[in-house]
């Protein structure tokens, strides 16, 4: 069975006073980073693509939304248009036959 080695982890040089520099710091974690990730930095090249693509998605998506509120919203007032012409008919409907049970009562 092939052993595991553990990534190694580069220790920072330090200045004269025995703290580590900033810069030989953020070196070493940019290598502790790389080591967790791999070097691959077309992975994020990638990412950032699909980032793009989602959003544009996204965008369109709420492109076709708003236009299916619109829609939503004709409908709406074909719906009330129709409501008041059967109101409208329904009058007209009924008038005559209230004067005619009027005349015949």
């Amino acid at each position: 069975m092939p052993s595991v080695s553990e990534p190694s982890i580069s220790k920072p040089s330090t200045s004269d006073t025995g703290l580590p520099t900033e810069t030989a710091a953020l070196q070493a974690e940019v290598t502790r980073l790389r080591e967790l990730v791999g070097l691959d930095e077309a992975a994020y090249s990638s990412l950032k693509i699909e980032l793009w693509a989602a959003r544009d998605s996204a965008f369109g998506a709420e492109m076709a939304a708003g236009e299916l509120r619109g829609q939503v919203k004709v409908l709406e007032g074909q719906l009330a248009q129709a409501n008041r012409n059967r109101r409208w008919m329904v009058e007209q409907i009924k008038a005559p036959l209230r004067r005619l049970k009027a005349i015949l009562r």
